[in-house]
């Protein structure tokens, strides 16, 4: 047989033994498009992002994260507060690919990252905003990062169960929705409302409940203005509701045990990532579904 036919022949065994890695070319949310193939050292930012490459099984090429990328339990060298993402820290892991979240890049301090990290020929995958779009904008997120790990069937499943959990959390909301305030607080006397914009306001809405800020951002709590709104549920952090003393730390705050919410102690806590739309969006929803339902009537 001639030389280089055998070396064709070999060549075509071995691509038909060992098929070529998995290329894509994914738009990012900044109309930016990344070509990746198969990365294997990621920096993940923003916890949901995290969270997500988790549940594809792709967690193993996570090679750095911010600080709020704790869940699942891990060990993933943090490079730093979310809000203020150090680009020196970031180039440092010698990433393949960096994902981060539009909102996140957005920050005063995170502005010119992106454009930092690709001056120095990192590859950056920019995601739609986490704290809009709910559980679709989860989805989409989820889709993205099917196709840089090429496993659309893995993200497909993964909606399918997202879907199955939303109907459970409709079938248990409260046939009144309760009138719900968010608080955010880092001490007694320093605490925020929460507006009709963010995780925050999803969550209530996808339990069965009514958002009565009448405002889209936040403003700081004062005794007036929650008086006047008189909830019938307050919802908070868990480490929230820890910084003020507890249940009774929250009675004590300005107008709180004025309110039907603090008469009747309805006061909620819910996982300290809720302003950030991740995939446990459901689950948090399912479960504050559940007590309004107890406790506002069936």
């Amino acid at each position: 047989m001639h030389k280089s036919l055998k070396t064709t022949l070999a060549l075509s065994l071995a691509l038909s033994l060992f098929p070529a890695a998995s290329a894509a070319q994914v738009k990012g949310a900044d109309g930016v498009s990344v070509n990746v193939t198969n990365p294997k050292r990621v920096v993940a930012l923003n916890g949901t992002t995290v969270e997500l490459i988790y549940r594809l099984g792709k967690q193993g090429t996570i090679v750095g994260t911010d600080v709020t990328g704790t869940y699942p339990a891990n060990k993933i060298p943090s490079v730093g507060h979310w809000a203020q993402l150090p680009a020196e820290g970031i180039i440092s892991l010698k990433p393949d690919l960096v994902i981060g979240t539009a909102d996140n890049f957005a920050t005063p301090k995170n502005t010119t990252l992106v454009q930092q990290l690709r001056a120095a020929g990192v590859k950056v995958l920019v995601l739609p905003a986490t704290d809009m779009g709910g559980l679709d904008g989860v989805k989409t997120r989820l889709n993205l990062l099917s196709q840089v790990y090429g496993v659309p069937s893995a993200a497909s499943g993964l909606s399918k169960s997202f879907d199955t959990t939303l109907a459970a959390v409709k079938a248990n909301r409260p046939k009144v929705a309760p009138k719900v305030i968010f608080l955010y607080a880092h001490s007694p006397s320093d605490a925020t409302i929460y507006g009709t914009e963010g995780g925050a306001n999803e969550l209530i809405e996808l339990a069965g409940g009514k958002n009565i800020a009448p405002f889209k951002d936040t403003k700081a709590l004062t005794a007036e203005a929650l008086v006047a709104m008189n909830p019938d549920a307050i919802i908070m952090l868990n480490r929230g509701l820890d910084s003020v003393g507890g249940m009774e730390g929250v009675l004590k705050m300005p107008g709180v045990a004025q309110t039907n919410a603090g008469k009747n102690k309805r006061i909620y806590t819910v996982d300290n990532s809720i302003r950030w739309i991740g995939p446990r969006l459901p689950e948090f929803a399912l479960q504050l579904a559940r007590e309004w339902k107890k406790d506002f009537g069936r």
